[in-house]
């Protein structure tokens, strides 16, 4: 039943449906991390043209629309919490992910290293894995990973001694950002007006974040324009 779900998940992000708001929440503090799964429980992508960042790795060449930059942000003046994230496929149903946690001064730096792990993740540590069309995924337990992006251009390289799992990839990047509902109802200076009502209960606003598709609030725009 896990498994159906799970592919359920990762079908809905590559095919882009709707996002619906979502309660903030930690990653298990004893749980390992599954990067496509992780990356299926946030908003999904938005459509782009197929194949526009290319995975290269000997297990073969596999393709996604883009890599995501993901931005959670708060009430108050926080920085956003932000994760870079790759889900890409193969023929045959073969899947290629990572996921890593980034500081939050990646989009001036515009560069991010990180070890490769199974064990919970925050700034520093990225997962990797492979999933093939049955049976369970393979995970990097040790290695690195390498981000770097000029413009909206993403170059990436996995280095681990599973010869799968070690890949280069280059391609768009794609901003998203997940606000307070609030944000987006007027009620807030962050908020833009006219811009469209998630459907959230209004005793949760406070802990509640959708998905800023349109890019209207004010730190969404900033974040965005960082990376033009």
């Amino acid at each position: 039943m896990l498994s159906v779900r799970h592919e359920a998940l990762l079908a809905l992000l590559l095919v882009g449906a709707c996002a619906k708001p979502r309660e903030e929440r930690a990653h298990p503090p004893d749980a390992p991390v599954s990067p496509s799964k992780a990356v299926a429980l946030k908003a999904p992508e938005r459509p782009q043209p197929p194949g526009a960042v290319v995975v290269r790795t000997d297990a073969g060449t596999f393709e996604a629309p883009s890599v995501r930059l993901m931005a959670t942000f708060t009430e108050g003046e926080a920085p956003p919490a932000l994760e870079v994230a790759l889900s890409a496929q193969a023929q045959g149903g073969r899947q290629w992910a990572v996921l890593a946690p980034v500081e939050p001064a990646f989009p001036k730096t515009k560069h991010a290293t990180a070890r490769l792990t199974r064990m919970p993740l925050q700034v520093g540590l990225a997962s990797a894995e492979l999933r093939g069309p049955s049976g369970p995924p393979t995970l990097a337990d040790e290695g690195t990973l390498e981000l770097n992006v000029t413009g909206r251009e993403v170059h990436g390289t996995v280095r681990t001694q599973d010869a799968d799992l070690t890949a280069t990839f280059q391609g768009p990047l794609s901003v998203e950002c997940m606000v307070p509902a609030a944000w987006l109802q007027g009620t807030d200076t962050h908020a833009s007006p006219g811009a469209p009502v998630p459907v959230a209960p209004s005793s949760a606003q406070g802990t509640t974040v959708v998905p800023d598709e349109a890019g209207t609030t004010a730190r969404c725009r900033v974040l965005k324009e960082q990376f033009r």
